[in-house]
């Protein structure tokens, strides 16, 4: 049976020299119940997951170090590209009063404070820039349309902690102006550009960019759709309001929850007898068949009396949404 360990170190990370300060002996460290997950680190605790993995690194970070990044964005629950490793791949810190941190599996940067807002705040514990900090240190590395996502996030509701959340588009656009001609605010600022208030999802992101791109403008994210009585139909994901067109992202659970499925069906047929026509689109009509779903998208478009390139009702639409 291991010896027990001091009391305030049983349960988290802790520095090999604050345990030898509380008396534990080199052989106590090397016992085989102790990870070390960092060189002067150790715990019992097994990490499962980003912050766990975060944990295990504060106990030897210097004052005044704090998780940035997409380390950052992801501890705020913003969304990250599919493929990004953040579970498992480098942690991103940032120090603003000392030298970088230089260790293996950590990724340290130097930060200013002066002229880019810069707070510290702390996620479940842990110490991290704030939200729009983080979008803006993103810029480096994410590609343009994964910024445009975690910017409608921002704007959004999507995390679950109220820093990263409802922030209103002149904060993200203050964001950009202070970021001034750091490395890669050109993509910054045409993230922000991109970006829209009211979007759900970073699905309806995706799509929204993918008809953009194909000249489909003008699109309202989330469009209340009403019937001829003036009561509400359901939420269109994208609106072309003057075609009176609803492009809607079906995940997998619409196929495989069945009261969501007979909801569908109703749904289908209210926005129709509503004179509204749906398209639906799957994450195969986002990726392989995305120049099938797109064409449709534009045939619909013309044939109901709007544009490609969108037209005045729907950007009012948009503005007003704003």
């Amino acid at each position: 049976m291991p010896l027990d360990l001091p009391s305030p170190l049983v349960d988290r990370a802790f520095a090999v020299a604050e345990a030898r300060a509380l008396g534990v002996g080199p052989d106590r460290l090397r016992r085989a119940d102790l990870r070390a997950p960092h060189h002067g680190v150790r715990t019992r605790r097994t990490a499962v997951g980003l912050a766990d993995r975060c944990r295990d690194l504060v106990p030897v970070l210097p004052p005044g170090t704090v998780f940035s990044h997409t380390t950052a964005l992801a501890l705020w629950q913003l969304p990250l590209p599919r493929g990004l490793d953040v579970e498992g791949g480098p942690l991103h810190v940032e120090s603003t009063g000392g030298g970088r941190v230089r260790r293996a599996g950590v990724i340290g940067h130097i930060g200013r404070v002066d002229t880019v807002g810069r707070s510290e705040y702390r996620v479940r514990g842990l110490p991290v820039v704030d939200p729009l900090t983080a979008w803006a240190q993103s810029a480096v590395g994410l590609p343009l349309e994964d910024l445009v996502t975690v910017a409608d996030a921002l704007a959004g509701r999507w995390s679950p902690f109220a820093p990263a959340r409802g922030i209103p588009f002149g904060q993200l656009s203050d964001r950009v102006t202070a970021w001034g001609s750091r490395r890669n605010a050109s993509v910054l600022r045409g993230a922000l550009a991109l970006a829209r208030p009211g979007v759900w999802s970073p699905q309806e992101t995706r799509m929204r960019l993918l008809l953009e791109r194909a000249g489909v403008t003008g699109l309202v994210p989330n469009h209340p759709v009403d019937d001829e009585h003036d009561r509400l139909v359901g939420i269109a994901d994208l609106a072309d309001v003057s075609a009176r067109v609803a492009i809607e992202y079906q995940g997998d659970h619409h196929r495989t929850d069945r009261d969501t499925y007979r909801s569908d069906l109703q749904r289908r047929e209210d926005f129709e007898d509503a004179g509204w026509r749906q398209v639906q689109a799957s994450d195969d009509d986002l990726g392989p068949r995305s120049a099938v779903f797109v064409a449709r998208v534009q045939r619909l478009v013309i044939g109901r009396g709007g544009s490609p390139a969108g037209d005045e009702m729907s950007r009012r639409a948009a503005h007003d949404q704003r």
